[in-house]
């Protein structure tokens, strides 16, 4: 048992022992002061939905249906290649969730003039989505920049220049 009485059998792991059986549920990113992993998923989520919602798009402003599915390939890509070993990919990614944001919500403002609401809350949200992508890329570039990545920062490392 867990309760250490000696005894290797089974029984239920103690609250704070590892059990194999339950995911990870590890709140905030696995290498310290890198949020690429959030940029893959919503990069992937944005490029599901820009996907799913296409034929709406398309009804509306069917010359941008193929850039929507070009937009939906190039996303899945980038997020295939985020890495924390790669300064470039999260470049990438930034310029990317960048050009998203600004596509994204131009699309919705002429959605909202032209009185289509379910067009303009879908294309808000994807412009929403795209901005805390660029978020999160920018600052994993910010951390790359100042070499924290995988590096637990101490609050006395703020007091290093006062003496």
């Amino acid at each position: 048992m867990s309760d250490g009485d000696g005894d290797s059998g089974g029984g239920d792991p103690n609250v704070y022992e590892e059990n194999p059986y339950m995911p990870d549920l590890h709140i905030g990113p696995h290498i310290p002061h890198y949020y690429g992993d959030y940029v893959r998923q919503i990069f992937m989520l944005c490029g599901a939905a820009m996907l799913i919602f296409s034929p709406f798009l398309a009804a509306s402003l069917p010359a941008a249906l193929p850039f929507e599915i070009g937009g939906a390939l190039i996303v899945a890509f980038l997020g295939a290649l985020t890495n924390p070993a790669r300064q470039i990919s999260m470049v990438a990614d930034a310029i990317v969730a960048g050009i998203g944001v600004v596509t994204y919500e131009l699309l919705a403002l002429n959605a909202f003039s032209s009185g289509a609401m379910i067009g303009f809350v879908e294309r808000e949200a994807l412009a929403i989505a795209f901005l805390f992508a660029m978020y999160f890329s920018i600052k994993t570039l910010r951390n790359m920049a100042f070499h924290t990545i995988g590096k637990k920062i101490s609050v006395s490392e703020f007091f290093k220049n006062e003496e």
